[in-house]
């Protein structure tokens, strides 16, 4: 019998890795984190991560708001659905995500806010000034630019 050992590592991916983006807007603000590692390490983003193997989208998205922000909140539906791909100097696929956002009910929200896991910092961050700011990821912004043209749509789960 042959086995065939594919790359579990998230650099060089062979395939794209499933994640999950948690995103928690209260009274025109948004939850970020500070990222701690790559991709896109020193920058604001949702909260979020890969989804672990048994895992539901639901559950990893319940799991990664609490493990990188202290909080806790009911999941209420899908915002959207997005690949983020960052290419190396080569112009190779160094990361590939498929990201579902998730949104979160902010009447829900509970717990202490303090950064752990992933991210080195968190900040609830006014709406117009993430789509300002310098150190925000790219795919935050057009989130937010989203959410303040359309509001806040979701399919619910």
């Amino acid at each position: 019998m042959i086995y065939i050992v594919l790359s579990s590592g998230r650099e060089y991916p062979r395939y794209a890795i499933a994640a999950v983006g948690c995103v928690v807007v209260k009274d025109g603000k948004i939850l970020l984190v500070k990222r701690g590692y790559p991709p896109r390490e020193g920058m604001w983003a949702i909260p979020g991560g890969v989804i672990e193997v048994g895992e539901t989208v639901v559950e990893a998205a319940v799991r990664e708001l609490e493990e990188e922000t202290g909080i806790r909140a009911e999941p209420m539906g899908v915002v959207g659905v997005y690949n983020a791909i960052v290419r190396d100097e080569d112009g190779k696929v160094r990361y590939h995500f498929v990201i579902i956002d998730i949104l979160f009910n902010p009447d829900t929200v509970t717990g202490i806010p303090r950064a752990g896991g992933d991210a080195v910092d968190i900040s609830w961050i006014p709406l117009e000034e993430v789509i300002k700011r310098n150190d925000v990821t790219g795919s935050t912004k057009k989130l937010v630019e989203k959410i303040i043209k359309h509001g806040l749509n979701y399919i619910p789960l």
